[in-house]
């Protein structure tokens, strides 16, 4: 990682397109399940690498470069919701989970699940969809989300027993 890292503060332009193969698909995937908006998750995608390469010679310091764009994103989503009145979460596009087979009990388990993640608080809902949905590791979380990789382990192990315990609890009164 070290070594890209240091191609891309060179501004190699093979390494910003190795940078964008690993992580663009997930980033966008992630953004989906923040901004409920393809069109924000591509433009914040596109913002992120825009910056990443705007300010490529902070990228030499940088140790992961994937966890590194991640938290350019992340923080490119929170400007623009801050600049931006949010759409209600009723009303999300949701490409990805749209796209689930139709059989009525797959829906109904896709609407269990995204209820039960509706449900937890903030910081363990946004480690939970980085480690489900975008494929980091509890380590490239940490680096995100600036915490401790001990407080995104204790968080993500709180939000999955919580999660189990809901969705056992909506079987059994289905």
């Amino acid at each position: 990682m070290a070594e890209l890292a240091d191609r891309l503060a060179r501004g190699d332009p093979a390494a910003f397109a190795e940078l964008y193969d690993a992580c663009a698909a997930a980033l966008h995937h992630w953004l989906l399940l923040q901004l409920r908006s393809a069109n924000d998750a591509d433009d914040v995608v596109q913002e992120t690498f825009v910056r990443l390469a705007r300010s490529r010679k902070k990228l030499r310091r940088v140790e992961n470069p994937v966890a590194y764009a991640f938290t350019v994103a992340r923080n490119e989503a929170a400007r623009l919701q801050r600049r931006r009145v949010r759409k209600p979460r009723g009303e999300a596009e949701l490409p990805a989970l749209a796209s689930v087979d139709d059989a009525s009990a797959e829906r109904e388990a896709v609407d269990a699940v995204r209820a039960a993640l509706e449900r937890l608080p903030k910081e363990q809902r946004e480690i939970v969809e980085l480690k489900a949905y975008a494929g980091l590791t509890l380590r490239e979380i940490a680096e995100v989300t600036s915490l401790p990789p001990g407080t995104v382990a204790t968080r993500y192990r709180a939000a999955l027993g919580r999660l189990r315990q809901w969705l056992i609890k909506s079987e059994c009164h289905e």
